[in-house]
């Protein structure tokens, strides 16, 4: 069972891991801290821990590879938290030792869609690596969420801190089985967590306030309404034809709960909602409250 709080969000549910999957790509110089730290996470299995996988990839074909090796298992039951133990650049991606090769962002999220499809939304991923949280850059509101959650530093993280704080989070996850209580009490203090759930309500709130008010809102309902129009071999339409057009389009546009239906099955992978239109509008009108009440304050 996990908790988890955002934008006066509160969101409890079941979330199944039973395994640590371990990836790691670095040059032979620089794995003791990951050495010291696996050997202490094998320690923790045998002494009942979740079970451990480890994985060493030197190039793009090993890592695609073994992305599908683990999407196979997943839909036999495999629920990991996923760790990838590389570096990473906010233009090339992922580097891979000792080949040298770049795997950008873009290909290795199509990689966590599917295993995380696999899984039924129930991965973890730890990206312990500079600039990790770049992946989630691609995130489309269209297409499967790459995590249930998602765990990465924005910037750079030095291996002091990992050491540091890597073996206490998942102690502490393997003692309370509360993720996000163990990832703000360590890895929290220099990485950024991604809830599945929290991202959808952030992006929906995006969605509707670019494309259901202000300009774009209206231009959008002009485009519509001429594609109305000329669905129904409308050429010239008559001024009661063109009202009509407008109002069953405007009434179209109007965000509420549909706007949740559409994409949170494909989006959450069959997880259901943990909100409703209801609490998005809360936020919605909270933001215009503020704007209103500040006038002279830039938003975007």
């Amino acid at each position: 069972m996990i908790s988890y709080s955002d934008t006066a969000l509160t969101i409890s549910e079941s979330l199944q891991t039973n395994a640590i999957v371990w990836i790691h790509s670095l040059p032979e110089q620089e794995m003791g801290p990951s050495r010291r730290i696996l050997e202490d996470l094998e320690g923790l299995a045998t002494g009942g821990g979740f079970p451990l996988f480890e994985y060493a990839v030197r190039d793009r074909a090993e890592l695609s590879d073994l992305f599908r090796q683990l999407t196979v298992k997943a839909e036999q039951g495999l629920r990991p938290v996923l760790h990838i133990d590389a570096h990473g650049t906010v233009s090339d991606g992922l580097m891979l030792a000792p080949s040298g090769e770049r795997v950008g962002w873009s290909e290795i999220i199509e990689d966590l869609r599917a295993l995380n499809v696999a899984t039924a939304n129930n991965l973890t991923c730890i990206f312990a690596l500079c600039f990790g949280l770049h992946l989630y850059k691609q995130v489309s509101l269209k297409r499967p969420v790459p995590a249930y959650f998602f765990c990465a530093p924005p910037e750079e993280i030095s291996v002091g801190f990992l050491e540091a704080q890597t073996l206490a989070f998942y102690l502490e996850m393997n003692r309370t089985s509360n993720v996000t209580a163990a990832f703000e009490a360590t890895l929290g203090g220099v990485m950024q967590l991604f809830h599945c759930q929290g991202l959808f309500f952030q992006s929906l709130l995006r969605y509707i306030r670019t494309y259901c008010v202000g300009r774009t809102r209206q231009d959008r309902l002009e485009r519509m309404v001429t594609a109305v129009l000329r669905r129904n071999d409308i050429v010239n339409p008559s001024s009661a034809q063109l009202k009509q057009t407008r109002r069953e389009v405007r009434e179209s546009l109007k965000p509420d709960q549909k706007v949740i239906d559409l994409f949170a099955p494909s989006f959450l992978i069959g997880r259901a909602p943990a909100f409703t239109y209801a609490d998005l509008d809360r936020i919605l009108k909270r933001s215009v409250t503020s704007r209103l009440s500040h006038p002279g304050t830039a938003s975007n």
